[in-house]
């Protein structure tokens, strides 16, 4: 359709490995091979494996806080993530699938709500949180569609023999789909400062060094993510989704990561993530100071006090009344007691980029 290049189709019910009580999201990883014999040689399942460690590394030190590119020595909760929580299976005789499946925590609750101000009594109630594990998971499938969708700008330009058409293909019927094919070309005009939205969606220069590691390992002509997501009471179960990155595009995918890795970023970044449970109109029409209850990494209680105007405030409105998960992205201080958020405040949708 268009010369982009369709997934394969894949099962619609995964099941976790026989003894896994807690319930579990679910990533395959399809490789198309070469024309060689069929199955997968230890050489690649070791690159494959080492990638997708790589690639669970990067989301969750996303969740923690977005950065261009980590340096230095993992945190703990990064390593009890990727160690204790996620485990591989060989689902297809024919080599062709792998299946990580990542457990969620059964009850993972928020802190209860601090003293920042005077809160109502609507907000005296627990935080119900989603578990950091689902956080990781979610946030490395939308990284990997705005990913699809950079690298197609990444490619060098050529003289297409038709015009182009208006826009890349939109989500098949069914289940999110965003893929690499065949698509118009277009020459990237943009770097630098246009990539730090990527950023605070969980792009990293770690993560397209773990996809280019993969792409470009021995056999493989492509590669077809696919996430699906454990039903947990209490949590919404997000639409399913698929990537797909291939051989030929692992020179656009270098472009992508060596301009992450040139980002300044002088200062890490801190996310919150919780619910707001207080919120304060400014002195405009159109802003004014939220409060949220939430988490920073995996379950460090945090209240914090984050300054929205315009869309950002309706976004504030919205959640306090329905309760709906936010996220609050940048340099967190500490002033007059009161911890300080100063930067981009989004309410955390269970649909990622690309549904």
């Amino acid at each position: 359709m268009n010369g982009v290049e369709q997934p394969m189709a894949l099962p619609t019910a995964p099941r976790p490995p026989t003894g896994t009580a807690a319930p579990a999201d679910v990533l395959h990883l399809r490789v198309k091979h070469d024309a060689q014999p069929a199955g997968m040689s230890l050489g690649q399942a070791r690159v494959l494996l080492a990638g997708m460690t790589r690639l669970l590394q990067a989301a969750a030190l996303a969740v923690i806080g977005p950065a261009p590119r980590f340096a230095g020595r993992r945190p703990d909760v990064v390593k009890t993530f990727v160690e204790q929580d996620v485990r591989f299976t060989h689902a297809d005789p024919a080599g062709a699938l792998l299946a990580v499946f990542t457990r969620l925590d059964d009850d993972e609750e928020g802190p209860a709500p601090g003293s920042v101000g005077q809160l109502t009594s609507r907000s005296q109630a627990t935080v119900r949180l989603v578990p950091f594990q689902r956080r990781a998971g979610v946030l490395l499938a939308g990284a990997l569609g705005e990913v699809v969708e950079a690298v197609r700008e990444h490619r060098p330009a050529r003289a297409p023999a038709t015009p182009p058409a208006a826009g890349p293909a939109g989500p098949v019927a069914g289940p999110a789909a965003v893929t690499l094919g065949e698509p118009p070309q277009a020459t990237w005009q943009a770097p630098g400062e246009a990539l730090r939205p990527l950023v605070l969606r969980g792009v990293s220069a770690d993560l397209c060094d773990a996809l280019l590691g993969m792409v470009t390992a021995p056999r493989v002509r492509t590669l077809e993510f696919a996430f699906y997501w454990g039903q947990s009471a209490g949590l919404d179960t997000p639409a399913v989704v698929r990537a797909a990155f291939h051989r030929v595009d692992a020179e656009a995918l270098a472009r992508l990561r060596d301009e992450l890795a040139a980002l300044r970023e002088p200062r890490r970044r801190t996310a919150v993530y919780g619910q707001v449970t207080r919120l304060d109109r400014g002195d405009g029409d159109d802003g004014g100071v939220a409060t949220i209850h939430g988490v920073v990494g995996r379950a460090t209680p945090r209240t914090v006090q984050v300054a929205v105007s315009g869309p950002e405030y309706d976004d504030a409105i919205r959640a306090y009344r329905t309760r709906l998960p936010v996220v609050a992205t940048g340099r967190l201080r500490r002033s007059g007691g009161v911890h300080v958020l100063i930067g981009r405040f989004s309410v955390a949708t269970a649909v990622v980029a690309g549904a």
